[in-house]
């Protein structure tokens, strides 16, 4: 069962050996093995699409993660499958030679919702090893710029109960299809759900007019914030009102009681488990430029002028497995309403 017996991690016994003395020297594995690490490029393996929130995040990241890991870093997307596809594809690794993007809770749901439906899991929690978490930001609904029919969140419920809505979201159980679902639950909302590959499909189809609404996330859906309505936000407060045209809570505006936490969304990065035993002091090497390049004073500045540095929340490799425990075993509860509610 996932999550059971979580790993004990081999760390290095080579008291006061720093990250710059190791690079270009991480190949020995305690078998004998002396390939030098890093190598010319480490592939970046993205679970959604280009141009989606996660690849934002990784191109905002990337100058300052290659500095501090003193290689390249070649991005390859393989969305779909509710991350499954991406996360298999790292989890396949045996070398640190591919580290892994994606979300909490979508990762660890697409675990849950496999064992809830009796499908036998392509990993489990315990195949991924983390290097800690890069941002964290709370699920938004956004419309058009110009939509008339409904600029609030009551007036889209109210709207709804009479007149056809379709929803998009990224994927059909990830979170922002969740926070939909917590919606029709909680009200007398009447949406169709339609699930789309990724966050910049999803956008997309909002702004063609593919469907009515997009449930999507605070800062991953910061690139149309000009050309969309934000219409509320599933936090206790609203961090970045000019990203939001101020949008209220949702329970705010509708004096509903919707638990926030299982929409709320976490970035990690993480490698092959298998990969970072057989080679712990490769991971630990990559794990560390992570956390500096999350730390880089320069790479916040950077986000600081774009009105970003918001969303950076850092968690450890320890922390992000209890948060990632923690959303499988919500979502164990929540998995049965994705069948309920999102359309094939």
């Amino acid at each position: 069962m996932t999550g059971t017996n979580r790993r004990q991690f081999i760390k290095l016994t080579g008291a006061g050996i720093g990250v710059t003395g190791l690079a270009g020297c991480l190949g020995d594995n305690g078998n004998g093995g002396s390939d030098e690490y890093p190598p010319n490029a480490i592939t970046f393996v993205n679970a959604y699409s280009e141009g989606g929130g996660v690849d934002t995040n990784f191109r905002q990241l990337q100058e300052y993660f290659e500095g501090h890991l003193g290689t390249n870093l070649s991005p390859d997307y393989r969305s779909g499958a509710g991350t499954r596809t991406a996360v298999t594809t790292v989890v396949q690794d045996q070398e640190v030679l591919r580290i892994g993007g994606t979300l909490s809770p979508a990762t660890p749901a697409a675990v849950a919702v496999d064992e809830t439906e009796g499908t036998e899991p392509q990993f489990t929690l315990d195949d991924i090893q983390p290097l800690g978490t890069l941002s964290g930001e709370a699920a938004v609904i956004r419309v058009r710029e110009d939509e008339d029919r409904f600029r609030t969140i009551q007036e889209l419920v109210d709207y709804s109960v009479d007149n056809s809505i379709t929803v998009g979201a990224s994927g059909p159980t990830n979170r922002n299809v969740l926070s939909v679902i917590q919606l029709l639950e909680a009200t007398e909302a009447d949406f169709t759900i339609v699930p789309y590959d990724g966050g910049g499909p999803t956008e997309t189809a909002l702004l063609q007019g593919e469907i009515d609404v997009a449930a999507r996330s605070l800062y991953n859906s910061a690139g149309i914030a000009d050309d969309s309505h934000c219409l509320c936000i599933y936090a206790e407060e609203n961090p970045e009102p000019d990203l939001t045209n101020d949008a209220p809570p949702i329970n705010d505006e509708l004096g509903t009681d919707i638990d926030y936490a299982p929409s709320d969304g976490t970035q990690f990065y993480y490698v092959s488990a298998a990969a970072a035993e057989a080679y712990p002091d490769r991971y630990e090497f990559v794990q560390e430029a992570f956390e500096n390049t999350h730390n880089d004073d320069d790479y916040r500045a950077d986000l600081e002028a774009i009105g970003e540095d918001g969303k950076l929340v850092w968690n450890s490799p320890d922390e992000t497995d209890e948060i990632l425990e923690s959303a499988y075993q919500t979502y164990l509860d929540f998995a049965p309403l994705f069948d309920q509610y999102v359309q094939s």
